[in-house]
């Protein structure tokens, strides 16, 4: 018999590092848009609250649309442009977009500085689609190579995880750059962000465009996709597996009838809603709930956040392997809680503890909770995928389809109430703190209840079928691709 898992199926260093850098120009930007977008429109370039937070809606509906689209036609796509790849010509067409684009959403208008603000609306909104299609290709098409690098569980993982550490690194030189920036140009006042601050914006989006793409050459001359069409290679792997057994294909409709297709994608669409929720709002919370503190803090804080989960992410795997997926997502949502007790408890421990000290405490938490449960998601859909490839951009697409809405609509919603001008300083102040405490909790703890509803399921695991001479029949089995890690000689049928 066959085993499952071939020695082709190991990634090669090589490999695994091109990969991990694949998506570091979208990390770096994503981590500007969500951090500092509010702050810019709101502070720099003086958008009502609303309108900041209309144009992050607009960006992430044109970014769930792209989603979709990009799914579907990554997938029905053979060779690429010119026998590139078919994931890779895709990427290539959203690092152009990206590399286009992006620069001018962080720029004061070209041209129209004194123009009315409608009109510098429409020219910030057409740029912000432009990226947000461009960021959507790079995004599916990355996702979609994990599962076609490889079909070896402990593999897949390693990918997510490396793939998550260079987003987490990207991150913190984002962070680390906003930083110093904001410290050496610091000027008169060293708590506020002011329209004079735009220059900083606008070199800290031209080093984040230099840097990825210095890795995107990396990722594109490193990573050789395979030349054979999906189908194909599925088809020889299906042969491989065993002579009398054949896998099950899957269609986009066939997934959208599978009960575990929606809950990975709610528990997908919740873990990125606490971690863009709170990367929106955590600079708000520190210029206006916490005013007395440098606004170097607008940097430091999730500079620090991101740092331990740089760390929390390089065992993850064998955690993963010890635990399970659905325990150790729960660990980690037991951390954003944590961190979330801190973020409102704030003040109250301001006697014995500093407001310093407690904020990085909060931080530290929130990133070890975020980076465990991200990767969890990953691999979860990376399970609910498994041997079906043919599917793969179209799946991860639906996924992000539903966490850029529902991210796009609470943080509009959010910015649409929110009752911060000149004269409510002590209002602002409590909105932020409970934006921060409120949401991340109550998501986290919907998060739990649905990953309790998965325990017993066996994600990806009952698609193959073993014909015998007398008729077919259906054998389910506990698949390689889930909490198990099987290893090369594992055979898929006793």
């Amino acid at each position: 018999m066959d085993p499952i898992v071939s020695q082709a199926d190991i990634v090669s260093k090589k490999t695994k590092l091109a990969y991990s850098v694949g998506h570091v120009l979208n990390d770096l930007s994503a981590s500007m848009w969500f951090s500092y977008l509010l702050v810019f429109y709101h502070r720099v370039v003086n958008f009502s609250n609303a309108s900041a937070g209309y144009l992050l809606l607009i960006g992430q509906i044109a970014d769930a649309l792209a989603t979709t689209f990009v799914g579907f036609e990554s997938d029905r796509t053979r060779t690429g442009l010119f026998h590139y790849g078919r994931r890779k010509t895709w990427h290539l067409i959203g690092v152009i977009c990206v590399l286009g684009s992006f620069p001018f959403c962080f720029n004061i208008c070209v041209g129209c500085r004194y123009s009315d603000l409608w009109a510098q609306f429409i020219y910030y909104t057409m740029f912000i689609i432009i990226f947000q299609f461009g960021w959507s290709c790079s995004q599916i098409t990355h996702l979609a190579m994990i599962n076609e690098l490889t079909h070896k569980d402990g593999e897949r993982v390693a990918l997510n995880s490396y793939r998550y550490a260079w987003t987490v690194i990207s991150n913190i030189f984002v962070y680390a750059m906003a930083s110093v920036l904001l410290g050496v140009h610091s000027g008169n006042d060293k708590t506020d962000i002011t329209p004079a601050d735009a220059h900083i914006f606008r070199s800290l989006t031209l080093i984040v465009v230099g840097i990825g793409l210095l890795c995107m050459i990396i990722f594109h001359v490193g990573l050789k996709e395979s030349e054979l069409p999906a189908e194909d290679t599925e088809h020889r792997l299906q042969l491989s597996l065993t002579s009398s057994g054949r896998l099950k294909r899957m269609t986009w409709k066939c997934f959208l009838r599978e009960k575990e297709f929606y809950q990975c994608a709610l528990i997908w669409m919740f873990i990125r809603v606490i971690l863009n929720v709170t990367q929106v709002f955590l600079p708000l919370y520190i210029i206006d709930t916490i005013s007395t503190l440098d606004r170097m803090y607008v940097a430091i804080a999730p500079l620090c956040s991101y740092v331990s989960g740089l760390l929390a992410s390089f065992p993850m795997r064998a955690i993963n392997k010890r635990l399970g997926r659905k325990i150790t997502m729960i660990l980690g949502l037991l951390f954003v809680l944590a961190s979330t007790v801190l973020f409102w408890c704030i003040f109250q421990m301001k006697p014995t503890i500093p407001i310093e000290a407690t904020l990085i405490l909060g931080c530290i938490l929130l990133g070890i909770g975020t980076s465990t449960t991200n990767i969890c998601s990953f691999s979860l859909t990376s399970d609910l995928i498994g041997l079906n490839t043919e599917c793969g951009a179209f799946v991860y697409g639906i996924m992000s389809f539903a966490d850029k809405l529902a991210n796009g609509v609470t943080i509009a919603a959010i910015q649409q109430f929110n009752p911060c001008t000149a004269n409510t300083t002590v209002q602002c102040a409590l909105y932020y703190r409970q934006i921060l405490s409120f949401i991340p909790a109550g998501v986290a703890v919907l998060t739990v209840v649905m990953t309790v509803s998965l325990w017993k399921a066996n994600i990806g695991g009952n698609r193959h079928e073993i014909v015998t001479s007398d008729r077919a029949k259906l054998l389910p089995y506990k698949s390689h691709l889930n909490d198990v890690e099987y290893d090369e000689r594992t055979p898929l049928v006793a």
